[in-house]
């Protein structure tokens, strides 16, 4: 796993594309319709069971802590707004144990204001309503990630994470840029199933392993509240289950 410089970033993202060239041409020969729902309650998508364990958010920030870990990569679907108060709430928490914090979010663009309308950015396609609610109530400065170009994204906003200067950073992006990092074998499908994403992870993998948390979010009706945090996710190591509703 690589350390902070931007060029070593770089040049392991550089060999992820190649890659990912190789995967995406995979993915359209071999996986024309992989039917997969994407409401069933508690079904991250990945092969395997999710665990039924709850966790607070006291102990994920205490793991933080203790662990010293410097990333906690959340990976979300951009219209659904519990996921950004998740985000928030874990950011807040950091802020109170007395530590400097970064929230680095792919929903905003880097080139115009996260507030203005006028922004052709994924917050507006998607949820601009649930994005605002994250600015107002995150005490924690809020980064854009996403880079005007479409081409090398992933490179783009791992170098734009590495270049904060906070010394603990929240990242919420979609979660094919965070599940099954590290792992060049596995699968992650995409577009409701109709292909697999080529390199699941390529964002969170760009960081060293020793120092993140991550987590994927699932659908769950039951939440009692606005979330809830389980244990032991497909792909990732913890779980984000929510309603899939827009409201923040």
């Amino acid at each position: 796993m690589l350390r902070y410089g931007q060029s070593l970033i770089e040049a392991s993202l550089e060999d992820r594309q190649v890659r990912r060239t190789r995967g995406w041409t995979t993915a359209h020969t071999l996986i024309p319709a992989l039917l997969l729902s994407l409401l069933v309650p508690c079904l991250s998508g990945a092969d395997c069971t999710p665990s039924e364990e709850e966790v607070s958010l006291d102990a994920i920030v205490e793991r933080m802590v203790r662990g010293e870990l410097k990333y906690a990569f959340i990976g979300e679907r951009h219209g659904i707004g519990p996921v950004k108060r998740f985000a928030v709430d874990l950011a807040n928490a950091l802020v109170d144990q007395g530590l400097d914090v970064g929230v680095y979010v792919e929903g905003f663009r880097t080139d115009c204001d996260p507030r203005d309308p006028g922004c052709r950015d994924l917050a507006g396609a998607f949820n601009r309503d649930a994005f605002l609610a994250l600015l107002d109530h995150c005490r924690a400065p809020v980064h854009p990630i996403d880079p005007p170009s479409p081409h090398d994204r992933a490179a783009a906003m791992a170098a734009a994470i590495a270049a904060g200067r906070e010394g603990v950073k929240i990242v919420l992006v979609g979660r094919s840029h965070v599940v099954h990092a590290g792992n060049p074998e596995a699968a992650h499908p995409i577009f409701g199933g109709a292909m697999l994403y080529p390199d699941p992870g390529d964002v969170a993998e760009a960081f060293p392993a020793d120092e993140i948390v991550t987590f994927d979010l699932q659908s769950c009706d039951e939440a009692a509240g606005a979330y809830l945090l389980r244990a032991g996710g497909c792909g990732s190591d913890f779980v984000v289950a929510a309603p899939f509703i827009g409201r923040y």
